[in-house]
């Protein structure tokens, strides 16, 4: 376990089709944790918002196969 044990993990927020399950729950992970952390760390946890906001605007625009 000590190999799972990082400061940082971000499991793919990234999604492969609009309904990418295991995408859409990393980027809840995310914001859960920016909103955490943006009190003590404001422009980190902004940064996370944003990357979040950005992933979730490509996965809207993604064209299923």
């Amino acid at each position: 376990m000590v190999g799972l044990q990082i400061k940082y993990f971000v499991l793919k927020p990234k999604s492969k089709t609009t309904d990418d399950v295991y995408a859409k729950a990393s980027r809840k992970a995310i914001l859960t944790y920016a909103n955490e952390i943006i009190q003590i760390d404001e422009k980190f946890a902004n940064d996370l918002i944003k990357w979040v906001a950005e992933e979730e605007t490509k996965a809207v625009n993604l064209k299923d196969n």
